[in-house]
């Protein structure tokens, strides 16, 4: 599998943008109660996985800038190529700089999707060979407040380099078949992202049935 590759990018992603400090983030997210009917947080994990899907498939496949604007908040905290921006004007300066590199790059499928409370998490496959990216974010009142992108993908026999570091954040998908037919997420996945430090994380996503691991992808940040 190949990624994209951040030395060959300009501009914001890939030279200039100063590295932040990360904010002061919550602790794993709690479990969330089973949104088997129209009620607790089925719209909220719903709403959250579609606007995700919307700033993938219509805005970034469609470069409509406005759009992603519109679903990322103006102080959005994201992490992407081992560096982080604080703007939304960063942000889509840095998506603009892939395009410079792979002016046809396009989302055509998201999966894993995995959904609890204000957390959505999703592996964007792309249109060229190979390229897998996976995209770790908190919503707040329709908008993404934060995001990790992951676009390595660690071979089955790699090690993880941070498999035991601190988990930053842990979100469980809910036994759902309203939200499996709505936003297709579906029951049993779980991802975990691990460590301190930008740049310095990575992100494990798990399939279990019947509490035995039948599905698992991980990704590093660079």
């Amino acid at each position: 599998m190949k990624s994209f590759n951040r030395r060959s990018l300009l501009g914001a992603a890939a030279v200039g943008v100063p590295l932040a400090v990360a904010p002061a983030l919550a602790g794993p997210a709690s479990a969330s109660p089973l949104s088997t009917h129209r009620g607790g947080r089925y719209l909220q994990e719903k709403n959250n996985c579609i606007n995700f899907h919307i700033a993938d498939f219509v805005a970034w496949n469609n470069r409509k800038w406005d759009m992603q604007a519109h679903y990322h908040a103006s102080d959005v905290y994201v992490e992407m190529y081992g560096q982080a921006t604080t703007t939304v004007d960063a942000h889509i300066a840095a998506m603009k700089d892939i395009l410079v590199v792979y002016p046809e790059a396009r989302i055509v499928q998201h999966y894993p999707n995995v959904v609890q409370g204000d957390w959505t998490a999703t592996i964007g496959h792309y249109n060229l060979e190979g390229v897998n990216v996976c995209t770790v974010a908190r919503h707040d009142r329709g908008q993404m407040v934060e995001e990790y992108l992951f676009t390595r993908l660690l071979a089955d026999d790699e090690p993880d380099p941070y498999a035991k570091d601190e988990i930053l954040v842990s979100i469980t998908s809910p036994d759902s078949g309203l939200l499996q037919v709505a936003a297709d997420v579906r029951p049993g996945w779980n991802v975990t992202i691990r460590g301190t430090q930008v740049g310095k994380r990575s992100a494990t996503f798990t399939r279990r049935e019947g509490g035995k691991v039948v599905e698992r992808l991980r990704f590093a940040a660079v």
